[in-house]
This record gives structure tokens, C-alpha cells and sequence, in this order.
């Protein structure tokens, strides 16, 4: 499993997390830090954040590799009591190395578990409805698993040779498809229609009436008067129709 880092997603997720621990510094929720001044209170509240991010990602990667088709309801449902415990940890050990500004009182555990699951619960749900909102396909080692799985699955109708390669393109030819790997290329009977349709969980898209690219074949792009064409690693120049140039922009595949 390769991690393949979106940094346009991983700038906004910074963003949106900053504005949340600015308004949890100001508000000081449970007076664990009303003591503390306020740049202590916010690198507290972001620290715990991103915490609690880093876990959150690992647990729905986990619930999804453990449950492929699990429903979204039980994941944010496990997420956040998994996630909640990670916190919890994290807390006791922020308050043992802050110089007693961070005062997490002789509260029992289990109580402050429940504060930080509610906190957790919301982050939890935030992340989700900000993910349908972007069209974002959660952490980037999921996108990474779920593609070889959907690529090997493609290429079994391809002979044994072609296999074990990295799937670059598919290009319509007639009622043929030629589909481009890093072990070379071979014509196949399907639709491309139908080559989309298996291909929907693997990290490409359509960026032409006859061609499906995967990010991975992309080994660089060019504009000219209004045109973009990408350039596979095999060499061939795909271009891009007019239709779909604003989705191969936000994809990030132009540079």
C-alpha cells in the first residue's frame, strides 16, 4: 500500500481544524486551561485536534478494510469511540508535560472519556459531511487500497503478462479498448462506459469521450491556447475535451 499525499485536501482539513481550535480556545470548553493564556490554550486544542485527526484517519481506514461496504452510520459510530480513547491518552499525557496550565482535576477516567467523545463525535461528524461536501475520498491510503483491488480485478481480463502492472489509461477504440499499463498496452472487448463503471473506487477519471486516465499514468500535463493534454509515463499524450476540463482541474492533474 503506497500513501499518496492530496495536499489540496490536506491544506483545507488544516484550515478548517485551525479555525476549530480558535473557537475551543475562546470558549475553553471544561475548564481544563481557563488558567492558561490564550497561545497555550490554542496550540492545546490544536494539538489534541490533530490528534485526534491522525486516529480518526487510521480508524476509518481500519472499518473500511475490515468492512468494505459497512454503513456510514456504524463507522462514525466506531470512529468516534476508538478515536475518543486515542484522545483520552493523548490528554493525560498533554497535562503531565504542561507545566500545570492544562488542569484535567481528579475527575474519574470513564467522565473524562465522555467529554472527549463529545468533542470527538462532532470533529467525527464534521470530517464526514465535510468530506460528501468535497467530494474528498477520506484518507489517502484508503483511495491507495481500494485501487489495487478494483485494478487487479480489471486486469484479470487481460493476459497473465499485463497482471501485475500499474494501470495508466484506458482509450476507446471502436468497440474496442486499448488499455495502457506500464508493461505496455492490449486491446480488450468492453465499453468504456462499462470501464468506468469498474474502475469507480480507483483514483481517475474521464478527461475525454474516448479516454480514462488514472493518476498514477501521469507523468505531466501541457496547455496550449486553451487545450490541456496529458502526457502518460508510456509516452502517449491524452487530450482533454473541453467538457471535461474544469473536473481534470480541481483534480489537480494540470500543473
Amino acid at each position: 500500500m503506497r500513501i499518496a499525499i492530496d495536499w489540496k485536501k490536506r491544506g483545507r482539513d488544516t484550515l478548517i481544524l485551525t479555525g476549530v481550535a480558535l473557537f475551543l480556545a475562546f470558549l475553553r470548553p471544561y475548564g481544563a486551561t481557563e488558567d492558561a493564556p490564550f497561545g497555550v490554550v490554542f496550540a492545546f486544542w490544536f494539538s489534541l485536534i490533530m490528534v485526534g485527526s491522525v486516529f480518526g484517519e487510521v480508524f476509518v481506514w481500519g472499518f473500511y478494510k475490515l468492512w468494505p461496504d459497512g454503513p456510514d452510520w456504524i463507522m462514525i459510530i466506531v470512529v468516534s469511540l476508538l478515536t475518543a480513547v486515542g484522545v483520552t491518552a493523548a490528554l493525560y499525557g498533554v497535562a503531565a508535560v504542561s507545566a500545570g496550565y492544562v488542569n484535567i482535576g481528579p475527575q474519574p477516567v470513564w467522565m473524562l472519556y465522555f467529554y472527549v467523545l463529545v468533542i470527538t463525535v462532532a470533529m467525527t461528524l464534521l470530517g464526514y459531511t465535510l468530506s460528501h461536501a468535497f467530494n474528498s475520498d477520506g484518507p489517502d491510503f484508503v483511495t491507495e487500497s481500494n485501487d489495487r483491488a478494483a485494478v487487479d480485478a480489471f486486469l484479470e481480463r487481460l493476459p497473465v503478462r499485463y497482471r501485475t502492472s500499474d494501470l495508466y489509461a484506458v482509450s476507446s477504440e471502436d468497440h474496442y479498448c486499448r488499455v495502457h499499463t506500464s508493461l505496455g498496452s492490449e486491446l480488450i472487448l468492453i465499453r468504456l462506459a462499462d470501464v468506468e463503471r469498474e474502475l469507480a473506487s480507483v483514483d481517475g477519471l474521464r478527461v475525454h469521450r474516448s479516454w480514462w486516465v488514472s493518476r498514477k499514468g501521469i507523468a505531466d500535463s501541457a496547455r496550449e491556447g486553451g487545450r490541456i493534454t496529458l502526457k502518460l509515463h508510456s509516452g502517449e499524450d491524452v487530450p482533454v475535451s473541453r467538457s471535461y476540463q474544469s473536473d481534470v482541474k480541481e483534480a489537480g492533474l494540470v500543473h
